[in-house]
């Protein structure tokens, strides 16, 4: 009689199968979960450009651009942001702003949507005093100096991601002047004329003469002023 040689040697390999699949299987379950995607809302964070260095307006400030800004400010549609600001703001007919007797602009209804939110968020630190470096170490400020309002207004609009000094706003965006928002600027300072008004800490060209961040007439290009503007504004 043959002894029953093979169907003893196929069990034992049917076990080793068994074991070696448990062995695995216990190795997987105890490799470490993978990392979950982290659904965060997108976030501009301010960092220090690469020219850093100093405004000088003709209020005789200088406003130095902090080595490290840490701004987290979320990236919102123009349509919110828009929305957010529009308490401050008046509506009217036509594409051209105009000065209320409180000094905030009125928003034109013919202007493109970022443009109404550039002008809704700078009605919000309108009045504000001058303050050397203002806006550039915090976004909310208590005052401001030329390009922490410029910057300002920028930033809120969705149009910029950090706050830059005003030499820097002389190489920024496109060369000549936009058909809604046009920025001057020089090494010294920087103003910007948005739908028919002057966003300026300088009062050249105003009367009365009111230092701080204020909304006055347009004035143009002064003698030794680039002239930027922003694509497709």
């Amino acid at each position: 009689m043959v002894p029953a040689v093979a169907p003893v040697r196929l069990r034992a390999a049917s076990r080793l199968v068994v074991l070696v699949a448990l062995v695995v299987l216990m190795a997987v379950a105890a490799l470490p979960a993978p990392a979950q995607a982290q659904h965060t809302s997108p976030i501009l964070v301010g960092r220090s450009v690469p020219d850093r260095g100093y405004d000088a307006d003709e209020n005789g400030g200088f406003g130095l651009l902090d080595d490290a800004l840490d701004w987290e400010e979320p990236v919102r549609s123009a349509r919110e942001q828009f929305q957010e600001g529009n308490m401050l703001s008046t509506f009217v007919s036509g594409t051209t702003a105009g000065i209320r007797t409180d000094g905030k602009a009125t928003i034109p209804r013919g202007a493109p949507e970022r443009v109404r939110a550039l002008l809704s968020h700078l009605n919000r630190i309108v009045g504000k005093r001058y303050a050397w470096g203002g806006g550039h170490a915090k976004l909310a400020d208590k005052g401001y100096d030329c390009s922490g309002a410029v910057s300002y207004g920028l930033i809120r609009a969705g149009l910029l991601a950090y706050s830059m000094v005003s030499g820097r706003f002389a190489r920024w965006g496109e060369p000549g002047g936009g058909r809604w928002v046009t920025i001057y600027a020089n090494k010294r300072h920087v103003y910007m004329e948005v739908a028919g008004l002057r966003l300026d800490t300088s009062a050249v060209g105003d009367q009365p003469a009111r230092t701080g961040v204020r909304w006055r007439p347009v004035i143009g290009q002064r003698n030794g002023f680039t002239v930027r503007h922003l694509a497709g504004l």
